[in-house]
């Protein structure tokens, strides 16, 4: 079966944990300062620093602007349901703004009537490495003295214009979790061009503990995962994760999972920071590759699968393959699994949280979450996957 998601898992990762048992907090600071400094140049210069994870960015972001409990924050309203929960968690009150079916992001429309007197600050998410408009978002918060947030957890190595996604808000978080263009087992970003911001934030970076166990622990999971993913018992195993009535729900199970070995509020390692450099120096090749094999792909669809509007606002880095199915989505998967294809549907791929937040005024995220569907397309798909995948989805949509 052709899986919905492969880890870029090569020798030097396995090699590097284990030389990693035992490295001093010193040896592991000179890394990740190595680290920041060529991800820094990745993003137009702009000063980043290494985080536990994209959350745990956000957090920071939000304590050194002085968002706290009671104060609205704008969040797009296709965006992964946790991030409603990590808000409220802190008090605050987000508000959902909606997207456009296309592009599958926030507008500067659907955020204008979003913001009310209460508003603080305005989260941007990037959606699938899918660059937003953020010459309309920037004018209209700036209108209200707003920061914006770019949320670019899936795409580091998009580009607006000549400019780096990330270098245009107040700040911007990327997430280095392991299926996202830059993996290092967990961890992320924090850039930003405010001194203030950033000060604030290394205060609190600096001093963290340093517990590189955590990450072994996640690294030595997603190793066996990928084992597991790569062997044929994944066909028999894909069909009772994800059965018809039961999509969302073992995506939140999983994620639960993970979220209980994500090492939170801990310094970065050196073995993500090495990690980190090789999967930067491999970013542009790895966005390339697979931003081809997308193109072509969306060429092959049949006429009821709409692949999302990548790049209407700058080119795309590569994250996901996903389209909007006029039909019945259940139907569609059941046969693509029967004929060895792993598609993700609804909550699998992204959530729809306007209904979590008690809204009903975002119909553009609600279409969009009742008609997505995940198509595999990573490192682990050659032309020869590609073509398979393109006949397996014709057959299944009745093509």
């Amino acid at each position: 079966m052709i899986p919905r998601r492969r880890i870029d898992l090569g020798l030097a990762d396995l090699t590097d944990l284990w030389h990693a048992l035992g490295e001093s907090r010193d040896a592991a600071t000179a890394q990740v300062r190595q680290f920041e400094t060529e991800a820094a140049s990745c993003l137009g210069g702009i000063p980043v620093r290494a985080t536990a994870s994209g959350r745990d960015a956000l957090d920071l972001i939000l304590d050194a602007l002085g968002i706290g409990a009671g104060d609205e924050i704008v969040i797009p309203a296709y965006t992964l349901g946790e991030l409603v929960t990590r808000l409220l968690g802190r008090g605050l009150r987000p508000v959902a703004a909606d997207i456009d079916t296309g592009s599958f992001c926030v507008t500067p429309e659907t955020v204008a009537r979003a913001i009310t007197p209460r508003t603080r600050a305005v989260i941007a998410l990037h959606v699938f490495g899918a660059p937003c408009d953020m010459a309309g978002l920037l004018d209209v918060a700036g209108r209200h003295g707003l920061p914006v947030i770019e949320d670019c957890a899936h795409a580091f190595g998009a580009t607006i214009g000549d400019r780096p996604a990330g270098s245009m808000g107040a700040a911007a978080l990327f997430s280095l979790e392991v299926a996202k263009p830059v993996a290092t087992f967990g961890g992320g970003l924090l850039a930003t061009r405010d001194p203030v911001l950033l000060a604030r934030a290394a205060d609190t970076l600096d001093r963290r503990a340093y517990a590189s166990a955590a990450v072994m622990r996640k690294a030595l999971l997603k190793s066996v995962e990928e084992l597991a993913v790569r062997s044929p018992a994944y066909a028999i195993a894909a069909r009772m994760m994800f059965r018809e009535h039961q999509a969302g729900g073992f995506e939140r199970l999983y994620r639960g999972l993970h979220d209980r070995v994500r090492p939170d509020h801990v310094a970065f390692s050196g073995f993500q920071a090495r990690r980190g450099r090789r999967r930067l120096h491999a970013l542009d090749t790895r966005n390339h590759r697979l931003n081809g094999l997308w193109r072509q792909l969306a060429e092959a669809l049949p006429p009821r699968l709409l692949p999302q509007r990548r790049e209407l606002y700058g080119q795309p880095a590569a994250y996901n393959f996903v389209a909007r199915y006029e039909g019945d989505l259940v139907r569609l998967r059941r046969r693509a699994q029967a004929a060895g294809l792993d598609l993700a549907i609804h909550g699998e791929v992204l959530d729809n949280v306007a209904p979590l937040l008690g809204q009903t005024d975002c119909p553009g995220a609600a279409s969009v979450y009742a008609q997505a569907v995940g198509i595999p397309l990573h490192l682990g798909v050659g032309d020869r996957q590609r073509v398979r995948i393109a006949e397996i989805l014709g057959e299944a949509a009745g093509q």
